[in-house]
């Protein structure tokens, strides 16, 4: 998964997208606010990690329809695809299914 992801770097990166991920699948809305105040890491630390995934293309950012002031942090087609083939790909090697998987 890291050489088709994202390699070379930290776990946090792989927590921020889990909680993107786990946004697209309850289809709410994720601010960046609540994805820095979510992370262990400093807000700092935890934006110079967003603003790689944004640069790899793997999320995207996006106004807020009922407040422009709120950016909101959305995956990409590019990670969704890459999701949805490893759980494709997963599911026939080691018995997992969207319905299991629990994010």
């Amino acid at each position: 998964m890291d050489k088709k992801l994202y390699s070379g770097h930290a776990l946090i990166t792989y927590d921020l997208i889990l909680d993107v991920l786990k946004a697209h699948l309850e289809n709410r809305n994720l601010t960046i606010k609540e994805l820095c105040t979510g992370s262990i890491r400093s807000t700092l630390n935890t934006r110079k990690h967003i603003n790689l995934l944004i640069d790899d293309g793997w999320i995207v950012l996006s106004n807020g329809v009922h407040d422009k002031r709120h950016r909101l942090v959305n995956a990409t087609d590019k990670l969704i695809h890459l999701v949805d083939g490893l759980l494709e790909s997963g599911g026939t090697q080691n018995n997992v299914s969207h319905e299991s998987m629990h994010i």
